[in-house]
């Protein structure tokens, strides 16, 4: 435990300390919502509509006369509910699921490759878009689908490292310890196996919430007046033209340091976890 927290201290750098800060700021958005947002965000007030950015509303409203600022805090907690849950059920699933294929090469593990092949082979956005539409645009509904597209990411990872693993030296200690196949998965292979998993959390919570936003900015994620950073952009799109740059900058800037924030995380979690790495700055 002391090498880790050694190991933890020489690999943060400037980029981990943007990306843990960016991730307070969502965090304290998340809880303190309620009592840090000037205004309700789904309550309307067409006397002040599209109102640039004013003492009054520091990000100015939209077209309904809602406060950006309030539905930029409280979009927070959608786009990361959404992104979060769904990359933990895909970890949840893809894990066992790729730990098992990986380790038990037979039929059924070949057809479930192959069910991994028909869903990756669609289009991400598209076949999203699809199964949302198919769904209902509900919060927990788009959460369901990312979770789904994921799951095949986890499990081949896990699986490539299953792979890798099962005929090194120490697994046929294990068997010939007289180490039942369960014991070998998950006391000996699924520890071993885990880095590159853990990396990708980080990542994938950034692609889901690029996948939210975008999947909301066509339509076809959460509905009006849910506030969340894509349906925001893309009502604000519409007003650019009009040189009404307010709506959509700021909830796009929440989308950017978002995405930036798990990205950083995504390379310090591979910075601390791989010995031959080099320290992030």
């Amino acid at each position: 435990m002391k090498a880790f927290f050694e190991n933890v201290r020489r690999h943060f750098g400037l980029a981990a300390g943007i990306g843990f800060s960016l991730l307070a700021i969502q965090i304290i958005a998340i809880a303190l919502a309620p009592y840090i947002a000037p205004y309700s965000p789904i309550d309307a007030d067409p006397l002040s509509s599209l109102q640039p950015p004013s003492v009054a509303h520091w990000f100015g409203t939209d077209v309904s006369g809602m406060d950006i600022l309030s539905r930029v805090i409280y979009a927070t907690r959608i786009n990361l509910l959404i992104s979060v849950s769904s990359v933990i059920a895909a970890f949840i699933v893809g894990v066992p699921v790729g730990l098992l294929i990986g380790y038990y090469r037979n039929i059924f593990s070949n057809l479930i490759m192959r069910v991994f092949d028909f869903i990756q082979s669609f289009p991400v956005f598209v076949l999203g878009m699809a199964l949302v539409s198919v769904l209902g645009q509900e919060v927990w509904n788009v959460a369901i689908v990312l979770g789904v597209l994921f799951i095949p990411m986890f499990a081949r990872l896990i699986r490539a490292e299953v792979l890798s693993l099962r005929e090194r030296p120490f697994i046929s200690a294990a068997r010939c310890s007289g180490a039942s196949d369960l014991s070998i998965m998950f006391r000996h292979i699924l520890p071993n196996a885990l880095t590159p998993v853990i990396v990708q959390v980080s990542i994938s919570i950034g692609m889901a919430i690029l996948l939210t936003a975008g999947l909301s900015f066509i339509g076809a994620g959460v509905r009006m007046p849910t506030p969340e950073w894509g349906l925001m952009v893309g009502n604000g799109a519409q007003q650019m033209i009009l040189g009404v740059w307010w709506v959509a900058l700021f909830p796009g800037l929440a989308i950017v340091f978002s995405v930036l924030c798990f990205a950083l995380l995504g390379d310090f979690a591979q910075a601390v976890t791989d010995p031959n790495a080099e320290t992030i700055s």
